[in-house]
């Protein structure tokens, strides 16, 4: 039986977390999500927070594509800093 490391899954849950935040908001943003929403606003107001460092490190023209550029990137690291910490914490190799 494979016992689990209760750290690295709270790591997994908090990496899922703010990835799918980062997501969802780039999902409403291109799907025009209503602010109006309380639960939408919420999301697209974390989303931004949490990509916050990533705003404006790609400028195109069009505000929607800065979105996708900017926040997927900010998903894609978040991802990735998530999956070194709970390797390291589960005890492997990082290499």
């Amino acid at each position: 039986m494979v016992r689990r490391n209760p750290i690295t899954s709270v790591i997994n849950a908090v990496t899922g977390i703010v990835v799918g935040i980062i997501v969802l908001g780039i999902v409403l943003v291109w799907a025009d999500g209503n602010r109006g929403n309380a639960l939408v606003d919420w999301i697209l107001d974390a989303a931004s927070w949490l990509t916050t460092p990533f705003h404006d490190m790609f400028t195109p023209d069009d505000a929607e594509l800065a979105i996708l550029f900017n926040w997927g990137l900010a998903a894609l690291v978040y991802w990735a800093i998530g999956s070194l910490l709970a390797r390291v914490a589960r005890g492997r190799d990082v290499v």
